[in-house]
């Protein structure tokens, strides 16, 4: 049911004529019959008689205005809440994210949120993402962005985007070889690793592939375990050693020109970023604002816009 329709239904009962009402409405005389004659359809009944002198209610028109003087009431009610709520929405959302998404995602969203509520402030940590997913589960955060997907039935997952896990080595190691050049597992056991923490969504995923392929041994000189992919690429370009970054970090950083990327063989290292909230959340109106919105966003995503156009 139209509203439209409704209230030229209304105001023609008001004016008891079709020629004012197209007057009061600033809408043509057609449309103002267009309008009644849709209503009367979908309502499979006849709303008026009218007659050259005058235009008067059926006895099922007589029901359909009572009804209709409320749904429009009720509409006008709407707006007028959604309204006031809009100018006073204050409060703070708490968000932990993970490493990549802190860089990569988040402040693209923040601040178009941000434009749209500029009283909703934001308490943001960072931790990897097995952290992120504990820190919501106990309820000390409300939503979080991951890289990786931990089961629990409390937990809604939907994906965002996806990502390449790279190998990365210094520019002069491997001198035989160039940029993007196939190297097998075994290869890995020559090379001091610089590993990302336990928990980490990119530790996990290259841990998994190389159990996977019975060569988690590969690693156990790492060389060291470090938080930050920007320290572990600056520590690349020194030769300290060589590491497993996220194509998309590797992009957006200075150092992109100082290392070299190998593929190994047999190695899939794609994986999926997610925005990720428990399901037994008790919503306040600043988190289902925020969670309509994420899921806005998401869906504009998938349409094939970029990251960066959030």
């Amino acid at each position: 049911m139209d509203f439209k329709q409704l209230e030229t239904f209304i105001t023609i009962v008001k004016t008891k004529s079709f020629t004012k009402t197209a007057d009061v409405l600033y809408i043509t005389q057609p449309s103002v019959t267009n309008h009644i004659q849709a209503l009367e359809s979908e309502l499979n009944t006849s709303l008026f008689v009218r007659t050259r002198r005058s235009v008067t209610l059926t006895q099922a028109g007589s029901i359909v205005y009572k009804h209709a003087l409320n749904i429009l009431a009720s509409y006008d009610e709407i707006i007028r809440d959604l309204d006031i709520y809009s100018q006073n929405l204050k409060g703070t959302l708490n968000i932990c994210v993970s490493s990549v998404p802190r860089k990569i995602i988040l402040p693209n969203l923040i601040e178009k949120f941000s434009k749209l509520f500029p009283d909703i402030s934001f308490n943001i940590s960072n931790d990897d993402s097995r952290t992120v997913i504990d820190s919501i589960l106990v309820g000390e955060t409300d939503f979080g962005i991951v890289g990786l997907k931990i089961s629990n039935p409390k937990l809604i997952y939907t994906q965002i985007m996806d990502d390449h896990i790279v190998y990365i080595v210094n520019k002069d190691a491997y001198p035989d070889l160039k940029n993007y050049s196939v190297i097998n597992i075994e290869d890995l056991s020559n090379d001091k690793i610089i590993l990302r923490e336990i928990g980490s969504g990119t530790r996990q995923i290259v841990e998994d592939e190389l159990k996977r392929n019975n060569s988690l041994n590969v690693i156990s000189n790492s060389v060291a375990t470090i938080h930050d992919t920007n320290t572990i690429l600056d520590l690349i370009t020194k030769g300290v050693g060589s590491g497993f970054i996220s194509q998309r970090m590797l992009n957006l950083s200075d150092f992109k020109d100082k290392v070299k990327i190998l593929n190994i063989k047999n190695l899939y290292l794609n994986r999926k970023f997610y925005f990720v909230y428990n399901k037994n959340l008790q919503f306040s109106n600043i988190n289902k604002i925020f969670k309509d919105f994420m899921m806005d966003e998401i869906n504009e995503l998938k349409k094939g816009l970029d990251i960066n156009s959030i």
